[in-house]
């Protein structure tokens, strides 16, 4: 976890509470604070910078090194990160060992292997092909059960010149401000991802 640079206060979550007039000061940052994503990308981009990658893009997140090798092929390390995260592709993996052992000198590592998901999204890579498919699908159904359970689908959702009108059945359902946020949150992540995709 990457420290917290700037002072951060917050309280005891759940049922725990402090004496009035006290706080906890985070001294790592956490997932959900503004301060997080930024100071979880500022070391890393830093040290790529320094171990000779290039930056593809203005948001910082996706980076390149390319190795001349002796034998006249190239050794090529494409890697983006999001938070504390990071996927890479490379094509070769001594490369990438080398690689792994020299990023893991100065941060925490794990290695999850071939890459199945990423951000809600199935990946499914055809190497021979060289096609990568990535679904929402699980996501999506996710969202409409969590949120349209009761619904009932028909192939019309609307009849024609239907005139609507609030009901009492509307007005008694559950349906919070909180929940309706986080529904056009979720809605929004989708559009999000599948536009950044294209």
């Amino acid at each position: 976890m990457a420290p917290c640079k700037e002072p951060v206060y917050m309280n005891l979550p759940g049922r725990y509470r402090l004496p009035n007039g006290k706080a906890l000061r985070c001294l790592k940052l956490l997932y959900g604070l503004k301060q997080s994503a930024y100071g979880f990308h500022e070391p890393n981009f830093d040290w790529l910078k320094d171990d000779g990658f290039k930056n593809l893009d203005s948001d910082g997140v996706a980076f390149m090194k390319e190795v001349k090798k002796t034998d006249g092929t190239t050794s090529e390390i494409i890697l983006t990160t999001h938070v504390d995260d990071a996927i890479v592709a490379t094509n070769d993996n001594q490369f990438y060992a080398e690689f792994l052992t020299k990023l893991g000198k100065d941060f925490e590592l794990s290695d999850s292997g071939k890459l199945n998901w990423i951000l809600g999204c199935k990946v499914e890579q055809n190497l021979k092909n060289g096609t990568v498919r990535m679904s929402q699908e699980k996501y999506c159904n996710n969202a409409l059960k969590h949120f349209l359970s009761d619904a009932n689908p028909v192939s019309t959702p609307c009849e024609s010149n239907l005139h609507l009108q609030a009901s009492a059945a509307l007005r008694s359902a559950n349906v919070t401000r909180k929940s309706y946020v986080t529904i056009n949150r979720q809605l929004d992540r989708v559009c999000f991802l599948q536009s950044s995709l294209v």
